[in-house]
């Protein structure tokens, strides 16, 4: 039985029920309308109801099949920068499109500035740009129920937008560096004297690259824009304006050769012409302006040649040897001078005075020397603190470099804290200065070269500083023995790659003194003793006997063997007031006189 043929008690049917075929019951609620309907109103109110969706449900599925229909494949006019790939499928447009637009992200961009003829170019592979094909094939073939790329697609399409990523901050950086190497710098106005005439330039406007519109303009057509990419131009300001240049002139130029500028020295008046005055002066930018500099060093030295006559400049102190009976102090000259930096800072300030300012006084000053007698005899050379006399050979022109030598290294004062050294002492080794060619030791064998025999002397020089406790900065022994020098304390020579140089650390002058006499080359160090020294060599050992040699050189000379070879031990300690100074050991070991045969 169907449920509304149940029979309900008395009031207690469902309230969707009739109470009978033609009763109508109102449901409690409803505002003034039917609370419901018999079964056959209800069906007629039902029917179109549901012919309505049904349709609609048609045209979904409809709307839904063209939208499938139109998926999977480009629209058939469709273009990505200017790649026709209408009706592709979208593995066959994605391809076609790579193949086409590789070179737009991988070859260099022409660039062109606007309204120049500055070109360059930029490099999208340095920029990092990348083309979004995924998206950009999606967007044509992907489903999707938007009506208007649905109507696009069914239209055909058109050219369609390029989707692409890049690196900005790489971008600026390569507009920056091209705008470096192609703008149009700016020229600065300037300002110059011709005599005392004022001249100027007017300044000339630059042109560089709108690095923020040429980022734009560039970015958005790293692909579509025709080539080359034209970018904005911006105008660049220099640095000093005709402005900056008309407020140095009307207050600084013109004021500086407005007339001269006189300077009274007692009775004696020296002018600065305009002339000298702009010769004296120099235009510099500073802090984004232009400044006038006067060199007032010039000026001055300008006065001191006219008022030379009421200068005289002052005179060292000399400590000089009197032939070989010592050290003599040659005493200081006082000098008449003008206080140079008090008188620059008169004469920059009248040079840019009018009236009666333009004329200063300099006042004579007594100028004291650098070397006062006073200071001359406080350096203490007053004493013989090291000596040494080595032989003479026979060879002639070997004593000849000895007695060249030793004249331009007799007399050489060592202040406190600075360096002997030998070959600054001699200077230039060369004929024209008196120098000869002479015997010498190369690589173990004898050989000549200018200024032989002068290791005598570097030997000498060397035991004056090394005896008297000075330090000890370069010396090396010879390679062979020779019995005229001390052993193991003695140095050679050769210019320029080998020097014999020692330091006087004491608080007193040294003054060395050299010469050749009575077949010696003899040489005393003089000064105040400070210095307490222990030097103590040791007894050969290790000896060995020479050998024969031959040597290939076109110099040979053959020679018998001489003396063996050997090691020897230095051994120095320094003290000044019982505390050690130095403590000084070194081994020195000589090679055998070998026997020279020439080959």
């Amino acid at each position: 039985m169907a449920d509304h043929d149940k029979e309900w008690p008395e009031g207690e049917a469902p309230a969707f029920l009739p109470a009978s075929d033609d009763e109508v019951i109102e449901v409690e609620g409803e505002t003034g309308e039917e609370a419901d309907a018999s079964p056959k109103k209800r069906k007629k109110r039902l029917v179109p109801l549901l012919s309505t969706l049904g349709i609609i449900a048609l045209l979904v599925a409809a709307y839904g099949g063209v939208a499938a229909y139109f998926a999977g494949r480009t629209p058939a006019n469709a273009t990505i920068a200017g790649v026709d790939i209408g009706g592709m499928t979208a593995a066959d447009a994605q391809k076609k499109l790579e193949a086409d637009t590789t070179n737009l992200v991988t070859e260099a961009v022409p660039v062109t500035v606007a309204g120049t003829d500055l070109s360059g170019e930029v490099d999208p592979v340095a920029a990092g740009v990348e083309l979004d094909y995924d998206t950009m094939i999606d967007r044509l073939t992907g489903f999707t129920l938007n009506p208007a790329l649905l109507w696009d697609r069914m239209t055909g399409g058109g050219a369609e937008d390029v989707l692409l990523t890049y690196d900005e901050e790489q971008l600026r950086a390569q507009l920056i560096d091209l705008n470096e190497s192609i703008h149009v710098a700016p020229e600065n106005a300037s300002i110059s004297f011709a005599g005392s005439t004022i001249e100027t330039t007017d300044e000339v406007e630059g042109t560089g690259i709108d690095i923020d519109a040429a980022q734009d303009t560039i970015g958005q057509g790293w692909v579509s824009a025709p080539r080359p990419i034209e970018v904005p131009a911006i105008p660049v300001d220099p640095e000093i304006t005709n402005e900056d240049i008309e407020q140095v002139r009307s207050t600084q130029a013109e004021p500086l050769v407005s007339g001269p500028v006189e300077v009274t020295v007692g009775e004696t008046t020296a002018r600065l012409t305009e002339a000298d005055l702009a010769a004296a002066a120099s235009f510099e930018p500073a802090d984004g302006t232009l400044k006038l500099n006067l060199d007032t060093d010039q000026l001055v030295e300008a006065v001191r040649s006219q008022v030379s006559d009421l200068l005289v400049e002052p005179k060292d102190a000399r400590i000089e040897l009197d032939g070989h009976n010592g050290p003599v102090v040659i005493e200081s000259v006082d000098g008449k001078s003008i206080d140079e930096e008090q008188l620059g800072e008169k004469i920059d300030a009248a040079a840019f005075a009018s009236g009666e300012a333009r004329t200063v006084a300099a006042e004579l000053t007594i100028a004291k020397p650098e070397l006062t007698t006073e200071k001359a005899h406080e350096l203490g050379v007053k004493e013989v603190v090291a000596s040494i006399e080595t032989p003479l050979t026979a060879n002639r022109i070997r004593t000849q470099n000895l007695i060249t030598g030793t004249q331009l290294v007799n007399g050489t004062l060592v202040m406190p804290g600075e360096e002997f050294s030998l070959l600054t002492a001699l200077g230039p080794i060369t004929a024209e200065r008196g120098f000869v060619s002479s015997g010498v030791v190369v690589e173990g064998f004898a050989t000549t070269a200018l200024g032989g025999g002068l290791s005598q002397l570097s030997t000498n020089t060397f035991n004056l500083g090394y005896r008297s406790g000075m330090e000890d900065i370069q010396h090396k022994p010879h390679s062979r023995y020779f019995s005229r020098y001390p052993r193991g304390v003695e140095s050679t020579l050769w210019s320029p790659d080998l020097d014999m140089r020692w330091k006087n650390t004491t608080p007193y002058a040294a003054l060395v003194e050299t010469w050749v006499a009575d077949g010696q080359v003899k040489a005393r160090l003089w000064s105040t003793k400070y210095y307490d020294v222990d030097l103590r060599v040791s007894e050969p050992y290790n000896v060995k006997q020479p050998s024969v040699k031959t040597n290939t050189s076109p110099d040979c000379v053959p020679h018998n063997a001489g003396g063996p070879g050997f090691s020897v031990d230095v051994h120095r300690i320094v003290s000044h007031d019982g505390k050690t100074v130095y403590d000084n050991s070194y081994t020195w070991t000589y090679q055998p006189s070998d026997a020279e045969r020439c080959g």
